[in-house]
């Protein structure tokens, strides 16, 4: 008889989650590397103690330097498995620490090229961003990020997917070109300033409007402090209400609700369970 996988609840993804979180955070602090809970996961953290209602993921971030101190040191010692921008299953700018007990399927992807993961935690690298966003070099750098994010998209999504002639022609030459290329090319525009010697910093976001919401003053960084998220403590930036303000604006402001939804879409299952 053939084996039907089991889907993992939500509840029990958010206590898988939560069980990286504290084992990346007890080797952090073991191997002074800096991380701090970003994004909704930090929004959480001082608007809900925890996990956003609606929410099901979770995010950090390391600086650079210690972003790729951490993947070399993780992958060796690490209770769970690492996938960097540059491996051959990965399929974002970014790296993710995930369970390979579990095995997440990603709408839109195509899998017939790509080895699914598990469920994962997103690991962003903190980058420097030069002073002013108006600066041509930065605009022009956006405008490359985009476009690379964009070519990132069409190699991973399969190529019969219902679109338009123009896009299946842009797709068909993204498979082509090797995806490491793309994400070589990203990554060299993302590490333009020194996360230690920039006055800005913060993840250099390759989507439309994040790119200049997470610019943050320096400052920001120079200091973590803990806060609550579930039943542990965890590192944020000293700066975290700038951060937060700076990316989403008044925070503490529950959404509509008809805004209060997961925007991540996504099936998860148990390997080998009947």
């Amino acid at each position: 008889m053939k084996k039907t996988k089991k889907e993992v609840s939500r509840e029990e993804s958010k206590k898988i989650m939560l069980d990286m979180l504290k084992d990346i955070s007890s080797f952090c602090d073991k191997h002074g590397i800096r991380y701090y809970l970003a994004a909704g996961t930090l929004i959480g953290a001082i608007r809900h103690k925890g996990f956003i209602p609606w929410d099901d993921d979770i995010d950090i971030e390391i600086p650079r330097p210690d972003y790729n101190r951490f993947i070399e040191l993780y992958r060796k010692e690490g209770k769970y498995s690492v996938c960097a921008p540059l491996e051959k299953n990965s399929i974002y700018f970014y790296a993710k620490v995930y369970d390979d007990q579990t095995v997440k399927y990603e709408r839109g992807v195509d899998y017939t090229r790509f080895q699914p993961l598990g469920i994962d935690i997103d690991i962003f690298p903190t980058d420097g961003q030069p002073d002013r966003a108006n600066e041509r070099r930065f605009i022009r750098q956006v405008k490359r990020r985009r476009i690379l994010q964009r070519m990132l998209f069409h190699s991973i999504f399969p190529l019969n997917a219902n679109i338009s002639f123009k896009s299946r022609i842009v797709r068909i030459i993204c498979h082509i070109l090797p995806k490491n290329i793309i994400c070589r090319l990203y990554i060299k525009s993302a590490t333009r300033y020194s996360f230690e010697n920039s006055s800005m910093a913060g993840f250099v976001a390759p989507y439309k409007g994040y790119d200049v919401k997470h610019r943050h003053r320096k400052e920001v960084y120079n200091d973590r402090v803990k806060v609550q998220f579930e039943d542990g403590e965890y590192w944020a930036p000293i700066g975290y209400d700038e951060y937060l303000r700076d990316v989403y604006g008044d925070y503490m402001q529950l959404p509509p609700v008809e805004k209060r939804v997961s925007h991540h879409s996504a099936i998860e299952f148990w390997k080998d369970k009947e």
